[in-house]
């Protein structure tokens, strides 16, 4: 009991202890803040007037500052302490009229030891800017625009020092805007820096240099080339730095999702003198390779989904003005590309590529590129030279079914398609010319393809193409098909000859289709194959495309459009530019023969008709029928009977709805009628006072010769 006693008695004077201890800290507290308070007071109108004083007495550059805006702080920077500027301008360090904008920050901290208060020297080792904007310009003649610290003097005395100083080892810079822009060498940089730290004694000639930093590149580019555009930057690098060579002992890049390695060292006294880096991407895969590329590619990819490996390592050099080189060695192994609609998916893509690039020429390489959609394989090799005007060679094998390519890369023209493509391809040419002329003398396209079973539905289309097999081959520009046997409706084509602008036609149907060889048919109806370009409702869609170009040796056993119909048709057919000529066709219709030369005009919006013909035993009734009466009433096809020989020249007008423009038919007909009968003729019942009337209505006669003219809707015999 007495120890307990002496315990319990002991413990006030702990409490006691303790209390006058966190007393005396508190007061210590209050005292160095009190002091810091008061030291500041004191000396703030004298540092700041020391620090404007040499900071114009140094600077080559403008700067623009409200004096209420320069603040010395020393609590939130403890230990260190502040002269902090807000809304600071600093024009360019350039004798020029109109001066751009060098920096602007909304806070511009240089730091100093508290000491250097009592000693009237301020030697600044840190900066921090925030909230800004640092625009850098090389000049044409060479100059800069960012050199605003004048040379340093020759060494003063300790009594002639300047009071201001800089031995800097850390500069910070926070949500800063920077640009970079050289116009010798047509290089432009943009960048967004979130946050930029370098570490390191920047008045040694050697030290250890440190950076640190998250970006945003707006863009980098080159004789207006986009290397980067819109990526973002996260690094950490360190050099080991001997006056103006740098040593790079540590670089890790994170550009987007793609991880960097790099060694090498770099010159850099007033600008970039030389450059050797090595550069590697471990681990890298398909998807952070993606994240790489411009938006508006990465619009077209959103679809696609990738996975597998990807390796690149490679070398930059550079070695003074507009001297550089940049080597890359990079492939793809077994990676797998699913376009996510469809869940179709490309799988065991291979390829092995080097890049090139320096200042005379840009080269990309793909050698050995493999791939597999579903049991389907296509392989190839590619390469680009010259990126500023890209020249392509392309080598493709491919032994694809249409319908798993059109699954995995629709194509917006296109709603079903099938069928099995066997193709052997090497195109070689400027990029330009492949998409202006692929066919001209320019280019150099080599294929050999065989398609089976193909089956097309075009957009917009009712009526489905059916290619039944066809051979293609394209040596030296010259495109030839065997056998290409095309359904369509009730119709069939087997066309051998010359077909410019096949599978740019099948792509896209704005681009010409041109077909020059024979055509052969078992039947054509002339409506399968007007193919509906707009609406339904349009009635402008035209008869006659604009971009289908026919030259053809036609043999077809049967023919008809809307109440025409021939059979045996031979001769020489040509449409081009929304024309149609037809040349010495001879043909069996209406129960005799024809020989026919047309013109046919559906260019300006309707359809033109120039026509001369020989007609030799037709009959009347039905070449009145088929020819829709000549568009007129007065003497139609249930007025006549007989069998006519003819020379007749027609022309006439219609709208792409087939409506006539009545006024527009102008005909002379050289008429021989034998056999004949007119029937109900209403104009002869005029004649009744003279002849019964059973007579006039049905007339017989042996042999009629006339001159029938149709103008304005008149018939004149």
């Amino acid at each position: 009991m007495e120890d307990q006693d002496q315990i319990v008695a002991k413990k006030p004077s702990f409490f006691k202890r303790a209390f006058k201890f966190v007393f005396i800290v508190l007061i210590a507290v209050l005292l160095l803040v009190g002091s810091l308070l008061a030291l500041l007071f004191y000396y703030e109108e004298e540092v700041k007037a020391i620090v404007i004083k040499e900071l114009n007495k140094n600077l080559n550059a403008e700067v623009k500052v409200d004096p209420e805006h320069i603040n010395l702080t020393i609590l939130k920077t403890f230990p260190d302490c502040s002269i902090e500027f807000t809304d600071i301008l600093m024009l360019e360090a350039l004798k020029i009229k109109k001066r751009d904008t060098l920096m602007f920050a909304s806070k511009l901290n240089l730091y100093f030891n508290v000491k250097d208060i009592w000693n009237k020297r301020y030697n600044i080792q840190k900066i921090r800017i925030k909230d800004g904007l640092i625009n850098l310009l090389v000049l044409r003649d060479g100059r800069v625009n960012y050199e605003f610290w004048k040379s340093a003097e020759p060494s003063k005395s300790l009594a002639e020092k300047d009071s201001l100083s800089f031995s800097l080892n850390s500069i910070t810079i926070e949500k800063t805007r920077f640009r970079y822009k050289d116009k010798q060498l047509l290089f432009k940089s943009e960048l967004e820096i979130k946050h930029l730290q370098l570490k390191g004694s920047f008045n040694e000639t050697s030290y250890e240099l440190e950076m640190k930093g998250e970006t945003f590149v707006k863009q980098i580019s080159k004789e207006q080339q986009h290397y980067l555009k819109d990526k973002y930057c996260d690094f950490e690098l360190a050099f080991d730095v001997n006056q103006n060579l740098y040593t790079i002992t540590k670089a890790r890049i994170l550009l987007n999702r793609l991880a960097l390695e790099a060694s090498g060292k770099v010159v850099y006294g007033d600008s970039l003198e030389l450059a050797k880096i090595e550069f590697n991407a471990p681990g890298m895969d398909i998807s952070s390779l993606l994240s790489l590329l411009p938006q508006s590619f990465k619009e077209k990819i959103n679809d696609y989904k990738s996975d597998g490996n990807f390796f690149a390592k490679g070398s930059f050099n550079y070695s003074g003005f507009n001297k550089y080189e940049l080597l890359a060695k990079f492939g793809v192994k077994n990676a797998e590309v699913t376009y996510l609609p469809n869940s179709t998916q490309v799988n065991h893509l291979n390829l092995d590529g080097t890049f090139s690039l320096n200042q005379t020429q840009s080269q990309l390489d793909l050698k050995h590129i493999r791939l597999n959609i579903g049991n389907d394989e296509i392989s190839g090799d590619c390469s680009i030279d010259d990126f500023s005007k890209p020249f392509i060679k392309l080598h493709a094998d491919a032994n694809i079914h249409l319908e798993n390519l059109v699954k995995f890369y629709p194509i917006d023209t296109i709603s079903q398609l099938s069928g099995r493509l066997n193709i052997k391809s090497d195109v070689e040419g400027l990029v330009s010319d492949l998409k202006s002329n692929s066919f001209g003398t320019n280019v150099t396209l080599n294929i050999a393809a065989n398609v089976d079973s193909l089956k097309i539905l075009f957009k917009g289309d009712e009526k489905l193409f059916t290619l039944q097999s066809c051979s293609v081959t394209a040596i030296d520009r010259e495109v030839e098909v065997k056998n290409c046997k095309l359904l369509r409706g009730s119709s069939d084509i087997l066309v051998s000859g010359r077909v410019p602008g096949l599978f740019n036609y099948l792509s896209d149907r704005t681009l010409p289709l041109t077909i020059i060889g024979d055509l052969y048919s078992e039947n054509i109806k002339l409506e399968d194959f007007m193919m509906n370009y707009y609406s339904s409702e349009s009635k402008d869609a035209p008869i006659i495309p604009a971009n289908v170009i026919f030259q053809l040796n036609a043999s077809i056993q049967k023919f008809s459009y809307s109440n025409f119909k021939a059979e045996k048709i031979t001769g020489d057919i040509e449409i081009r530019n929304q024309k149609a000529i037809v040349n010495d066709v001879k043909l069996k219709a209406m129960q005799g023969d024809a020989e026919i030369n047309a013109f046919f005009d559906n260019s300006k919006n309707r359809l033109d008709v120039v026509l001369q013909s020989k007609l030799n035993n037709i009959n009347i009734t039905e070449l009145y029928r088929q020819f829709n009466n000549f568009g007129q009433s007065t003497l139609i096809d249930k007025n006549l009977k007989g069998f006519a020989t003819a020379k007749i020249d027609l022309r006439g007008t219609w709208s792409n709805a087939l409506d006539v423009d009545y006024n527009s038919i102008q005909s002379n007909c050289d008429l021989t009628i034998e056999r004949g009968e007119l029937i109900d003729f209403k104009p002869l019942l005029s004649l009744s006072k003279f002849v019964d009337v059973k007579d006039l209505q049905h007339i017989r006669f042996l042999k009629l010769q006339s001159m029938v003219e149709i103008s304005n809707q008149i018939i004149t015999l």
